[in-house]
Formats: structure tokens, C-alpha cells, sequence
């Protein structure tokens, strides 16, 4: 695939300052990562060595290290004697991972709402403003890792390390997904609506139906991620 560069989109905040010589491999993994899994470097894009070493002040070595590490977690493809390409992203991977990330989060809700203290309500409470605020802002990135952030708080609050665990690795790989497909404002709108739903239960204690509110909102968000990207692909 002949590098284009209009399909290699670095944002100059992110992207473009030299990266400190401390943990250089692990500095530049997470960079690359955190790239791919937000959609500024989008699936197929082309990954080519002298840019990239160009743009963020490294040798060889440590990118391509770090081209190692994303290969092993799926997000990009490795191809002898080619320009490495980010993965595409997998419709049937993706449905299948939000129907067990469905289950989980309905555990996690459970047990979370359950243990959660009068400091842990106050912080969900911060942090659901937070969202709130990047909503309203139209500050799409910030909302998603926020989003993120939620979520995964509430996982925490669980208390199960098991849990903790088999969550992070399908909310990972769903992730790129909803940065990639979750772009309908009406679907923004009815997202935010679900998370205040859900934060007004668990700030409430009542962890059953919080836990039933956060389920169904991943159920929602599930079959919006996954037309979105069916309709990506026939585009």
C-alpha cells in the first residue's frame, strides 16, 4: 500500500513533540496505542517507519518495538517487507465482546452500588459532571475518555480483581470501535441520558436497578456501535 498522507492524520498536540529519552519504548507504545484506540490513526491507515520516527524524535528501534506491542494486542498488522497498517476493526469481534461486556457490567453494577461509600458516590458524582461538561462543549475526545473513565470506576468499585480484569480486555477492544462508529449526535444525546439515569440510581443506592441501567445502557450503546460500523463498511 503506497503511504498517503492524508490517510495519516497526527494532531499536533498529541503527535508532534519529541518524546523524553525515559521509557522511550514505553512513552511512544502508549502514544501509538492511545492513537489508534481514539481513531486518529484509523483502521488501514498505513504506519510508515521514517514519519513516524520523524515525528516523534526516535530511532528505529523503539518504534518498531513498539510496532511489536501493538501487534500482539491486535491493533495493528505487521507484514513482511511491507508498511505496517493499523488492524481493522472486527463487527463480529466487537458484537461478541459487548455481549459478555454486558454481564459483566451488570455484575459490576451490582456489587459496585452495594460497597460504594458516601466519598465513592461524591466522586461518580464529579466525574459524571465532568461528562457532562465535555457534552456540551462538543469535546467529542475528552467525552469518550471520560466515558471510559466512568465506567471503569465503577468496575473498581466492584472489588473483584477476576472482573476487573476480563472487563478491561473486551472494554479495550471496544473501545477503537466507539471512537470509530458512535458518531450520531441523537445517539450522544441518548448516551448522556442513560449515564445521568444510571448515576441518579447509584447516588440513590439502589443497586439492583442500577445495575439493570447499566446493562441496558451497554446494550444500547452495542447495537449503535455495531450498525455504525456495518454502515462504515458498505460505505
Amino acid at each position: 500500500m503506497k503511504f498517503q498522507p492524508d490517510r495519516l492524520k497526527l494532531s499536533g498536540g498529541s503527535a508532534a513533540s519529541p518524546l523524553n529519552t525515559a521509557s522511550l519504548h514505553d512513552q511512544l507504545t502508549a502514544r501509538l496505542r492511545q492513537m489508534v484506540l481514539e481513531g486518529e490513526l484509523r483502521p488501514g491507515s498505513p504506519l510508515p517507519e521514517k514519519m513516524l520516527c520523524e515525528t516523534f524524535g526516535v530511532s528505529r528501534t523503539p518504534l518498531r518495538e513498539g510496532f511489536k506491542v501493538l501487534a500482539s494486542e491486535g491493533l495493528i498488522l505487521l507484514r513482511p517487507h511491507r508498511t505496517p497498517v493499523v488492524a481493522p476493526v472486527d463487527v463480529a469481534e466487537v458484537a461478541a465482546a459487548f455481549d459478555v461486556l454486558v454481564a459483566l457490567d451488570r455484575l459490576a453494577g451490582l456489587r459496585a452500588a452495594a460497597a460504594a461509600t458516601a466519598a465513592d458516590v461524591e466522586r461518580l458524582e464529579v466525574m459524571h459532571a465532568e461528562l457532562v461538561a465535555h457534552h456540551y462543549a462538543g469535546a467529542r475526545p475528552e467525552y469518550f475518555r471520560q466515558n471510559q473513565d466512568i465506567h471503569r470506576e465503577i468496575t473498581r468499585l466492584a472489588g473483584n480483581a477476576v472482573l476487573d480484569g476480563l472487563w478491561s480486555g473486551l472494554s479495550a477492544k471496544i473501545y477503537r470501535a466507539r471512537a470509530q462508529a458512535n458518531l450520531d449526535p441523537g445517539r450522544w444525546d441518548a448516551s448522556l441520558a442513560e449515564h445521568e439515569r444510571f448515576t441518579a440510581l447509584f447516588v440513590a443506592g439502589r443497586a439492583e436497578a442500577f445495575a439493570e441501567a447499566l446493562a441496558e445502557h451497554t446494550v444500547l450503546t452495542s447495537a449503535a456501535v455495531v450498525a455504525g460500523l456495518k454502515d462504515i463498511a458498505q460505505a
